[in-house]
């Protein structure tokens, strides 16, 4: 029983991993609701497409933690004798690889955008790419205080 619960824990983990969210405009955190913000109409200058890469640093550490996790737990699990150490060496590897495509999914394609304020300053907002934008075009910038988005 421990070890099928270990098990799920383990994949839970991993899947919350996978949920990570970067800021997009059209999701907020739960300390954001039903608080006053500002906001005020922006002219796109330029777009540029960039890429938000997940914390990098860790990563390398993480899948070595799934894979040794995963063979230990594939050892514990699957197979009698020396058929449990290539239930290991498996399930290590499969580990390994879910924890780097995790990682890999966290690396999400957002935008740099270029804006002129309306007093004439300029500024740039990075967010992610669900919302599309084109030089010239109107748009609201969005604030809370210490993070700005931009919106249709």
């Amino acid at each position: 029983m421990f070890k099928i619960i270990s098990g799920l824990i383990l994949v839970c983990m991993l899947s919350a991993c996978a949920s990570a969210d970067f800021g997009s405009p059209n999701t907020y955190l739960r300390y954001d609701v039903q608080r006053i913000g500002q906001f005020e109409q922006a002219t796109i200058l330029r777009v540029r497409p960039i890429t938000i890469e997940s914390n990098s640093g860790s990563s390398g550490i993480a899948s070595i933690v799934s894979a040794a996790a995963g063979a230990f737990l594939g050892s514990q699990v699957i197979g009698n004798g020396s058929g449990r150490y290539v239930a290991g060496a498996l399930s290590g590897s499969v580990s390994g690889l879910v924890a780097q495509r995790v990682s890999a999914a966290m690396s999400r394609h957002s935008v740099e955008v270029f804006l002129r304020r309306a007093n004439g300053e300029t500024v740039v907002v990075t967010q992610v790419d669900d919302q599309q934008f084109v030089a010239g075009q109107q748009v609201f910038l969005v604030s809370n205080g210490t993070r700005y988005r931009l919106t249709h």
